[in-house]
């Protein structure tokens, strides 16, 4: 039978695999949106800024909202996985308190935030969503030109 240790090794690993699974999703949808987009831009070129292009336009600026939130969503799954994995591995450094784990994650984590210090404090995320409501505003204002005949 497992002792405790093989227990919560387990548990961490289905984790951090959940939390890797989610941001292999979220890459992937951002991967589709720029895809999509940049197939609509290139429509959008050919054929010129009139209302007809609406068709295209305005799916891509829902296409970026729907990027946008989902990203958000990613972001809560990731959180709540990264949260569970280090609840686990705190338990993991109670029962090995000689291997000192928690001590060195904490001395790594220190040495990257004054390694980059403008870099640690912006969230990931928060990149993907701005990507995201950019294809959105991409979209709106193609949409405004093709409206305008500008």
């Amino acid at each position: 039978m497992a002792d405790d240790s093989d227990v919560l090794l387990e548990l961490w690993k289905e984790q951090r695999d959940q939390l890797r699974q989610t941001e292999n999703q979220r890459a992937q949808l951002t991967n589709i949106v720029i895809l999509v987009v940049a197939a609509g831009l290139g429509f959008v070129a050919q054929k010129g800024l009139h209302p007809s292009v609406l068709v295209v336009t305005m799916p891509m600026t829902l296409l970026g909202l729907y990027g946008a939130l989902a990203c958000l969503k990613y972001r809560e799954r990731s959180a709540l996985h990264a949260a569970q994995a280090q609840s686990l591995r705190g338990k993991l450094s109670a029962l090995h308190a000689g291997l000192e784990i928690e001590p060195g994650w904490a001395g790594t984590y220190r040495d990257q935030q004054a390694q980059f210090p403008k870099l640690f404090n912006l969230r990931l995320y928060v990149i993907w969503l701005a990507l995201h409501v950019g294809v959105a505003a991409i979209g709106i204002t193609v949409t405004l030109w093709a409206l305008t005949g500008s």
